[in-house]
């Protein structure tokens, strides 16, 4: 947008929303499975240049009513929180309609605030936080970096409900690799059973070749999962959450089974039916929805009974064994995954 400064990143939820930059990159920045803001200098934007961005923006936009504002980059609540409510206050004088006004925010950066801290900021109009806890397990929030424990997850979502916000929590389905699946959904799962987030936003992994992880996957200490051992994760990552007032989603494009979604209070059977469909498929139908799904060809698995994209699916699939007989599948399909993120 002309004249005005707007970050690499939203969540996919905030795409119609407002964008208002107030730090530039990531202050933790460490983390082995992202490359997102590797060469970019965290810095926090001068309030008087992100407040002139907010006024740029109510022009520029004259006319179209905003009831949705997310606040970039990587984690606002890094921000004192006087500077934070000076620029809500901002934002509630220049865009009147705003009932959401969010951001992405690390665990160990919410428990560094009080809880009335919080809850100010709440009565100040930020009323969703995203939280990027990956895992629930210490073991793999080590070998990624993350830079907080278990602790601090279950904490830092717990002090969130408890200010009042609306609280969204991503995990990382094969973030652990082979050896550590069963312990990422079990861990997992136990977190957010006490923490009992509004909505749990599960994304696959896409581990980037120049990332940390990726010199783990080429060295061998990290073995990645084929899309039928994450699917067989989620479901036990899935079967092993409480009923709760949770919205489960597959929100993300590199997500196999995005029709696996709702709430895990009434719609937790029908979701792992879908898991269990996909796994009882032949194993030929198995890796070609797989495959399909990767290239965007299917979005459903009903897509499967379509008989153009199965034709087309099967096309695309000779051409890959045709100039690799010897691919390996798991390679692909992350290869594919990490470019959509």
């Amino acid at each position: 947008m002309k004249n005005v400064e707007i970050g690499p990143i939203r969540p996919p939820s905030e795409s119609n929303s407002l964008l208002v930059r107030v730090t530039r990159g990531c202050h933790w920045n460490k983390c082995y499975f992202c490359g997102l803001y590797k060469s970019m200098q965290f810095s926090m934007r001068p309030i008087e240049e992100t407040i002139e961005d907010i006024a740029k923006q109510a022009q520029l936009n004259k006319g179209k009513n905003f009831t949705s504002c997310f606040l970039q980059d990587g984690d606002a609540l890094v921000l004192k929180t006087d500077y934070l409510l000076r620029i809500l206050d901002a934002l509630n004088r220049y865009f009147p309609n705003l009932q959401y006004i969010t951001t992405y925010a690390r665990a160990d950066s919410i428990t560094r605030k009080t809880l009335s801290e919080l809850q100010a900021l709440r009565q100040a109009g930020l009323n969703h936080l995203y939280c990027g806890m990956e895992t629930g397990s210490d073991q793999i929030l080590k070998l990624i970096n993350k830079g907080f424990q278990a602790d601090t997850v279950v904490e830092s979502g717990c002090m969130a409900k408890e200010a009042g916000m609306i609280l969204s929590e991503f995990i990382l389905l094969g973030i652990g690799g082979k050896e550590l699946s069963e312990e990422n959904a079990a861990a997992t799962a136990e977190a957010l059973n006490i923490i009992r987030p509004d909505y749990i936003r599960v994304h696959a992994t896409g581990i980037k070749p120049e990332s940390k992880l990726g010199e783990f996957v080429r060295n061998g200490s990290f073995t990645l999962q084929s899309e039928e051992e994450i699917a067989v994760e989620q479901k036990s990552f899935l079967q092993q959450l409480q009923p709760m007032d949770s919205f489960y989603i597959n929100e993300h494009i590199i997500n196999l089974l995005l029709e696996v979604r709702g709430n895990l209070q009434t719609d937790k059977a029908q979701m792992l039916s879908v898991i269990e469909r996909f796994l009882q498929l032949p194993p030929d139908e198995k890796l070609l929805f797989a495959v399909g799904r990767r290239l965007n060809i299917f979005f459903r698995l009903d897509d499967l009974k379509k008989p153009a994209l199965h034709r087309q699916a099967e096309e695309s699939m000779q051409k890959i064994l045709r100039e690799n007989p010897n691919i390996d599948f798991a390679v692909l399909c992350n290869y594919i995954r990490q470019s959509q993120i």
